[in-house]
């Protein structure tokens, strides 16, 4: 069906470029931009940028404060579970430390549930993550965490802000070929049914 839209859209429509695909470029420049004055890297508010912008702006906020959330829960857990395997001394042995960071997943994804929230059980998976397996010998968990909650922070601001700034545009509308009409519903629906073999027959 959407080979079809493209094909019937007028040439200069072909390659037309949506808000959603502008935005996004927008905000992650601007990601960009900041980590540059700031002299850091904007790895990870870019990926949150890209993330958050969506086709509305109700839907670019839901997906903002999921992100947030899980952040939170993922970098919480992960400087807990840090800490807790330095002190049992098991933090630095490789094969025993993924296993009990793949179990953990569990307990995050039953809580980001259980907090009726369903949609940032993926990325507090990903940020316990980051937080748990790039961690190396001399790094504070602690400050990691808060780093990667600093980031993806201003990834979701700039994504809020660019979306609700800059208007949505509706892609344009498929010309219908000179000579033709458009098919009725009933007529539609009917050969809908007579190609899928018809309606099952009575018993």
């Amino acid at each position: 069906m959407e080979g079809q839209n493209i094909q019937a859209l007028t040439p200069e429509h072909r390659h037309w470029v949506g808000m959603r695909i502008i935005k996004t470029v927008v905000a992650v420049f601007l990601c960009g931009l900041l980590a540059f004055l700031r002299d850091a890297s904007g790895f990870y508010s870019m990926i949150a940028a890209v993330v958050c912008i969506q086709n509305s702006a109700g839907k670019t906020i839901e997906s903002s404060i999921n992100r947030m959330i899980g952040t939170l829960i993922g970098g919480v857990v992960g400087v807990l579970v840090v800490y807790s395997l330095d002190t049992l001394g098991v933090l630095y042995i490789a094969l025993l430390r993924y296993a009990v960071l793949s179990v953990m997943l569990i307990p995050i994804i039953k809580l980001c549930l259980a907090i009726k929230k369903p949609g940032c059980a993926a990325m507090a998976c990903i940020v316990f993550l980051c937080v748990t397996v790039n961690h190396s010998i001399g790094d504070t968990p602690a400050i990691y965490s808060i780093d990667r909650l600093f980031e993806t922070l201003v990834g979701v601001a700039l994504a809020c802000g660019i979306d609700i700034l800059l208007p949505y545009q509706p892609m344009p509308q498929p010309v219908q070929a000179e000579g033709t009409q458009p098919e009725p519903k009933e007529e539609r629906e009917q050969a809908e049914a007579e190609s899928s073999g018809g309606p099952e027959e009575e018993k």
